[in-house]
């Protein structure tokens, strides 16, 4: 399997477990609990990343269809261009600074409903892992796929899934940092 197709996976199924490791036992009020007016709460953090990949799901999986119906392959090492290579440092986990979130990106303000959160970050997780594997052999750099949010945006296959992944654990620490907060709601009464 080539390199960036290893990377992603790993990350993924390592961050899918430590999300829901996460927000085993979460009472709504904690789940639901936000530092500040202006940040997000532990179940927006993971909505936001059911929406972000879920929008790139059906993206993805026409791209390695059409590549592999066009026989784009490569085994790699890839190579990607500057604003390819910055957009996918603009999401790492750590060291990078807030971007503006796309409205299209953004996570309910009312209250949501972690068990049907979870759910759905189940599925779009399998879809995107099912995607990553299947993208194996292609040529992950000459595959463009174009921004849900933003169409002008063309990046290569190789950084939606590399990011993607890498969002994901950005969004992680972010929630994690939540749930260490000094004023997250401890005292309330875990759900099992």
């Amino acid at each position: 399997m080539q390199t960036d197709l290893e990377t992603t996976l790993a990350e993924t199924r390592s961050a899918s477990s430590q999300w829901l490791a996460l927000v085993q036992g979460l009472s709504p009020a904690q789940a639901n609990w936000r530092p500040a007016p202006d940040r997000w709460s532990i179940v927006q953090c993971m909505d936001h990343l059911n929406i972000t990949t879920g929008l790139l799901i059906a993206p993805l999986n026409a791209a390695v269809t059409t590549a592999r119906s066009r026989g784009v392959l490569a085994s790699g090492p890839f190579r990607y261009g500057f604003i390819a290579r910055w957009f996918l440092k603009s999401l790492a986990p750590r060291g990078s600074k807030p971007i503006p979130v796309p409205q299209r990106y953004r996570p309910s303000s009312s209250q949501l409903e972690l068990a049907t959160v979870v759910s759905r970050f189940q599925e779009v997780q399998q879809s995107f892992i099912a995607v990553a594997e299947s993208a194996d052999g292609l040529d992950l750099a000459r595959i463009r796929i174009s921004s849900p949010a933003l169409k002008l945006l063309r990046l290569p296959l190789g950084i939606w899934l590399l990011s993607t992944a890498s969002h994901m654990l950005r969004h992680l620490y972010q929630a994690q940092g939540v749930r260490s907060h000094e004023q997250f709601p401890v005292n309330e009464m875990p759900v099992h």
